[in-house]
């Protein structure tokens, strides 16, 4: 077994990601333009990749993803992570739970949905937001303590990626945005409806628009959610998304003493 630092999305590390595209589009996006913001190890063996653990540093997020359990920890122990937020299979939690000190776990669905395999509603009305939006997107996401992003993040995602949102008046009503990109995939996320306007639809619009980006540019399209969000899942289900796997979502620190 051999533990390599990376930079790039090489040939045979993305041979292991295309096996099963879905969990990895985080990684593919991250070392084709996130580059300088991003850390990855790999492991090795026989001369095949086995998997891998990457940071996206503005965020400290993680991802981990390999073939056996004993590659984790080998990685885990390498790259020894302080602290932050990670992605991982839920067979891996106990192992994790080892090297690190979990403060929050979280039970994810990662659902997707192919080109030609979505069934998307009417759109018309959703933008593309600018940058002269990035405030009314920061005071939709106020409403919803869980995001808990700074309206300089706000700014630079809707600098650096394609966000959706639908106006009802001057005001913002419902959100969805990008966070990954590629010819590969594109990952959905910050699906968020203001109180005052849910059970509308407009939900299903804006992840409607998302989506049509994502599969008019590449051929999958996916997205996490809170495994007891029904109504989310229920909603993507109707628009085509399908269940991929069950993740874990964690934030952590490292191990005291």
């Amino acid at each position: 077994m051999e533990i390599v630092k990376g930079t790039e999305l090489d040939e045979k590390l993305l041979d292991y990601i295309k096996r099963d595209l879905a969990p990895h589009l985080f990684t593919i996006h991250d070392l084709l333009h996130e580059r300088e913001n991003t850390r990855i190890w790999v492991v090795e063996e026989g001369g095949e990749v086995r998997g891998y653990l990457l940071n996206w540093k503005p965020l400290d997020s993680w991802i981990i993803e390999v073939h056996d359990i004993e590659h984790a920890e080998a990685l885990l122990r390498h790259a020894a992570p302080e602290k932050g937020s990670m992605i991982m299979d839920p067979r891996l939690l106990r192992v994790v739970g080892k090297n690190l000190e979990l403060v929050e776990t979280h039970n994810w669905i990662l659902m997707k949905v192919r080109r030609g395999e979505e069934r998307l509603v009417d759109f018309s009305g959703v933008i593309k937001l600018s940058q002269s939006h990035a405030n009314k997107l920061y005071d939709l996401y106020r409403l919803w303590p869980a995001r808990g992003k700074s309206r300089a993040y706000i700014e630079n995602w809707v600098r650096r990626l394609p966000v959706f949102g639908l106006f009802k008046g001057d005001r913002l009503v419902s959100a969805s945005g990008i966070l990954a990109r590629s010819s590969y995939g594109g990952v959905i996320g910050g699906v968020f409806t203001h109180p005052k306007y849910r059970r509308r639809g407009y939900a299903s619009k804006a992840v409607s628009a998302a989506t049509s980006y994502i599969l008019r540019e590449s051929g999958l399209s996916a997205l996490y959610l809170s495994s007891d969000n029904s109504a989310a899942f229920g909603l993507y289900r109707k628009l085509g998304y399908e269940v991929h796997s069950r993740r874990m979502f964690v934030k952590f620190q490292r191990m005291k003493g």
